[in-house]
């Protein structure tokens, strides 16, 4: 986990009066580690908006999304600390967006769905995207495109177009089947 260079090491030092602690896995209770999380989340918040303070200075009406990973994002150490959420607000991005390929590819609709709900109810759908890896036909990616969709996004986005192209899926993307049986005993 990379916490650890110079100046971050020196940073949590001269904030804290001790150097900040070794965490060899991210599996970690955020709860037992508050100063440190609250610093490090601190960090993730303090660089984006320092970029984007940077890139409003030229271009004002810029905006800004973030790309969260929640199946990278999957433990409570990981969330507290790479999603801060004192900085990562409404009024401040325009778009939350998330992907979870691992979930994707992995065939995990149900993870692919906490995905896309992840944020809620902070973020209202209209700022909210979903990032979806394309793959070949084994994978889930079309029905979790769908179920994006169907959650009212600002956007549904398809990752790696030549995948598309090269396995050379129509468009029209189809629409997801809305049958249903009902069956009687």
């Amino acid at each position: 986990m990379p916490f650890y260079d110079d100046w971050t090491k020196s940073q949590f030092l001269s904030e804290n009066g001790y150097a900040l602690p070794t965490f060899s896995n991210n599996t970690s209770d955020p709860s037992v580690y508050g100063r440190e999380v609250a610093f490090l989340s601190g960090l993730v918040g303090a660089f984006t908006a320092a970029i984007m303070t940077y890139v409003r200075a030229s271009y004002p009406a810029c905006r800004f999304e973030v790309l969260y990973p929640t199946d990278v994002n999957q433990t409570l150490f990981n969330q507290a600390v790479n999603f801060p959420s004192s900085s990562w607000t409404p009024s401040a991005l325009t778009v939350l967006k998330t992907e979870s390929f691992g979930f994707t590819f992995g065939r995990n609709l149900d993870k692919a769905v906490q995905s896309m709900d992840f944020g809620d109810p902070r973020f209202p759908a209209s700022q909210r995207s979903h990032l979806v890896g394309i793959g070949d036909s084994t994978t889930a990616w079309l029905k979790e495109a769908q179920m994006a969709e169907g959650k009212r996004f600002e956007s549904v986005v398809l990752f790696a177009l030549d995948q598309f192209c090269l396995v050379g899926y129509g468009l029209p993307l189809p629409e997801a089947l809305r049958r249903s049986l009902g069956m009687a005993f």
